[in-house]
């Protein structure tokens, strides 16, 4: 991977999602994955405070991205299939930054764990992500 904040050109497309809601790539090693968001006024709920799709997105976008790249090269691709985030603190101004290890690599599921950290370091959610990993279809259904 590059140095911190930039990720090399992968194989697999990024997705037009993350670039919307400005995800940073850090890193996809399923060992270190890691990717940020900076708190901006559209991602806020009503009280001033990072909105909790935005940390289950995070988790969801890190997690897949760096399942896509381990398996691509084997011809697959990957799908979310379960994800469990307990928010334990809010995020209002900064970056929030995830943090997963995938725990399982298996040949047709991976699980990660996953955490979201402030600016201070300090955990914001955890995560229990679950990829199913299937082989890429020549065109995507209704393509």
């Amino acid at each position: 991977m590059g140095s911190e904040g930039t990720v090399k050109k992968e194989p697999v497309a990024e997705s037009n999602f993350d670039t919307y809601i400005g995800t940073e790539w850090i890193s996809l090693d399923p060992d270190d994955a890691r990717a940020r968001i900076e708190m901006r006024d559209e991602l806020r709920q009503p009280y001033g405070l990072m909105h909790g799709g935005v940390y289950s997105t995070l988790i969801e976008s890190l997690c897949s991205y760096a399942t896509a790249v381990a398996v691509h090269e084997d011809g697959n691709i990957c799908l979310g299939q379960a994800i469990e985030v307990s928010i334990l603190r809010p995020v209002s101004a900064g970056y929030a930054e995830c943090r997963a290890v995938a725990r399982h690599r298996g040949r047709t599921t991976w699980v990660w764990e996953a955490e979201v950290l402030d600016d201070d370091r300090r955990l914001c959610a955890l995560a229990k992500m679950t990829m199913a990993v299937r082989p890429a279809a020549e065109k995507a259904p209704g393509v």
